[in-house]
């Protein structure tokens, strides 16, 4: 069964967080009582993101529909292929006054993002963000009840001509997110402060190879699509390459407290997000556990108001937002929710779903 939204408002805001947590302290013995570091032990990491009790990555589940003529045909529900990704990290970063001034939790592999990716790609109650369908909502105190029509997030079949961006706010260093979504999606943009890039880019580069459906240009990445040479030897593995999708994957410093995309004069301070705005007719707005205390709230959601003016207001994309929350602090995720509803307007739906509930995870959807 596909997940519902329950509209919150400045009403069901603390209902909705005081259930949440009290689940939370009901499970207390069955998951982690960690921050949700992936693991502090080792410098690299290997993480495998796989299909949900499945060794083969070669097989397929499908399933099958009427189209308006009648006709019967396939598209594929679940995404089957296996991830192996192998993570440079740097715990001695994260606690240093040197290379950590401004106390950003990016230099490690933290657990939300592999629990997210394991979520998207192959849970079925996942499905309204792999195929874009109607969700049901539940609206409020009031209970009353419509659907919300979804693009996909992500395009499994390829057989969809619409074009399809990803920007990732608070990336971290590991490049998991782009390496593997960057599958399904025509323009990737990753994005953090500009101490965390040259690790970020490292891990891109060194886990392309997990980039399987598609062919990888970059300008900041300095990644560019190959030549057919005819007396080459490698003529075969070119020609295949260039017979794939492109996926236009850029890494960029966005800078919270800083960035004014009011000013028209700061746009060609941004080319990549000019880049999705250009190319793309929807744009999904990722963000995994960046919100960790009350002093990352306002700059997020100022950037937040200020993207969605760019690309829903300048470049006329469908525009929303996924936010992902470790649960750790009650009191943090009361203040981002009150802010993002009361002071900033934004539309908040919490996503309801088994797997999540039985998570130390949220996922918000913004609009």
């Amino acid at each position: 069964m596909a997940f519902k939204l329950w509209a919150l408002d400045e009403e069901t805001i603390y209902e909705h967080v005081f259930e949440r947590y009290m689940q939370l302290e009901a499970q207390s013995g069955k998951l982690p009582q960690d921050l949700g570091i992936q693991d502090r032990s080792r410098g690299v990491l290997e993480v495998a993101i796989e299909p949900f009790g499945l060794e083969s990555s070669r097989r397929k589940k499908r399933v099958r529909r009427r189209n308006k003529a009648g006709a019967v045909e396939e598209v594929r529900n679940i995404a089957l292929d296996s991830y192996h990704v192998s993570v440079e990290q740097s715990i001695s970063s994260l606690h240093s006054s040197r290379d950590n001034g401004n106390s950003t939790t990016g230099y490690v592999v933290w657990s939300t993002t592999p629990f997210f990716i394991s979520w998207l790609l192959y849970s079925a109650s996942a499905t309204p963000f792999r195929l874009g369908t109607q969700v049901e909502v539940v609206h409020g105190s009031s209970c009353e009840q419509h659907m919300l029509e979804l693009p996909k997030l992500i395009n499994l079949t390829g057989t969809d001509f619409s074009k399809r961006g990803i920007l990732e706010l608070g990336a971290g260093i590991s490049g998991i997110l782009p390496v593997i979504l960057g599958n399904f999606v025509d323009v990737y943009v990753s994005t953090d402060q500009r101490g965390i890039l040259t690790k970020l880019k490292h891990n891109i580069i060194e886990n392309l190879s997990q980039l399987t459906r598609k062919q990888c240009v970059s300008r900041t990445l300095r990644l560019e699509l190959p030549t057919l040479e005819p007396a080459d030897d490698a003529t075969t593995t070119i020609t295949e390459s260039l017979s794939k999708a492109t996926l236009k994957l850029e890494v960029a410093d966005l800078d919270w407290e800083k960035m004014n995309l009011q000013d028209e004069k700061t746009h060609s301070l941004h080319p990549e997000l000019s880049l999705i705005g250009e190319t793309c007719t929807s744009v999904y707005v990722v963000a995994m556990d960046v919100i960790y205390n009350e002093y990352l709230i306002d700059p997020f959601l100022k950037t937040l108001v200020q993207l969605k003016h760019w690309f829903q207001g300048i470049y006329k994309l469908e525009f929303y937002v996924l936010v992902g929350i470790h649960l750790r602090s009650q009191e943090v995720t009361t203040l981002f929710l009150e802010r993002a509803i009361i002071e900033y307007n934004l539309t908040v739906y919490d996503i309801i779903d088994q797997t999540l509930q039985e998570s130390r995870f949220n996922f918000y959807l913004i609009t």
